[in-house]
């Protein structure tokens, strides 16, 4: 017969080992959940662009066939990006009823995308162009389905260009006339959209009078003077959903990293952005960086 102490001793032992394994296992357990949760956030926010923000875009491109590829193929590559795509096919809409049958054929391939919203160029002289003029513009925009008999041949909002800065009550009283009569036209619907752009930081008095202002539209060189984004915060009465910014004459050398961060910076105050290395004729083609850009506001 065994003898019962031993027997029980290495019961004992086996017991002890056992426990031992299982607590290591219950400590190695506590310290990855300590652990990885903290690396993976550290490296999220390591990696985040911030706050999602639209490509914003003075498509001031004559659509000849194939013109406007380099566009539609960023869009149709990145469905969750939203762009505001504005068109200018004569200094506004043009004298005639409808534009020419190149905008006809291209302006329908860009509104056939639900993440897109175009906008028709309208000029206002800084306020002082006369107003019947401007809303003839915009009539002849939100008539363009009709005309056509192609709902899709349609602007969705006004990108008035050329608007004030330093307040005037007059001024005021012109712009909110403008913006009353835009969102009253169902031809401009469902949005009814607008968006102003002075070029700079304007009275805020402006900003309530438009969905989105181009607070800024000027160079690299200009934006890092400025100290990049913090002139942002001198725009009282405003938040990021107001503001939209155009940075232009990027340098060749801000590529990879150094453009992650630039995009980065610009997504945390404004939530329009357009971002080029091209430093002539800007507006007129697409840079060599396009899609490196429009791939940096999908992150």
């Amino acid at each position: 017969m065994s003898d019962p102490e031993k027997h029980v001793s290495k019961r004992t032992c086996l017991k002890s080992k056992r426990s031992r394994f299982i607590l290591a296992i219950v400590v190695l357990i506590v310290i990855i959940a300590a652990v990885v949760p903290s690396v993976v956030v550290t490296t999220l926010k390591k990696n985040s662009m911030g706050p999602k923000a639209k490509v914003f875009v003075p498509l001031y491109i004559y659509p000849a066939p194939e013109a406007w590829a380099p566009l539609e193929n960023v869009i149709s590559t990145h469905p969750n990006v939203n762009f505001t795509v504005v068109i200018n096919p004569g200094n506004g809409p043009g004298p005639d009823s409808l534009p020419d049958g190149n905008y006809t054929r291209e302006i329908p391939k860009l509104t056939a995308y639900d993440n897109v919203r175009v906008l028709g160029y309208v000029y206002t002289s800084y306020g002082k162009r006369n107003v019947s003029a401007v809303r003839k513009d915009i009539q002849t925009y939100a008539d363009w389905p009709t005309n056509s008999s192609n709902p899709n041949l349609a602007v969705r909002g006004i990108f008035f260009d050329e608007t004030p800065q330093q307040y005037d009550a007059q001024t005021l009283t012109y712009l909110q006339g403008l913006t009353a009569f835009v969102k009253d036209l169902e031809g401009l619907g469902p949005d009814q959209f607008i968006v102003h752009n002075p070029g700079a930081i304007p009275d805020s008095r402006y900003l309530a009078t438009a969905d989105s202002t181009v607070v800024f539209e000027a160079t690299y060189s200009t934006f890092q003077e400025r100290e990049g984004a913090k002139l942002f915060r001198n725009i009282a009465d405003s938040n990021r959903t107001q503001l939209c910014a155009i940075v232009h004459s990027v340098p060749e050398s801000v590529e990879g990293k150094h453009l992650r961060g630039l995009v980065k910076q610009v997504r945390k105050v404004a939530e329009e952005v357009y971002i080029t290395h091209l430093s002539t004729d800007y507006y007129s083609s697409f840079g060599a960086k396009w899609t490196e850009f429009v791939d940096l506001m999908a992150a």
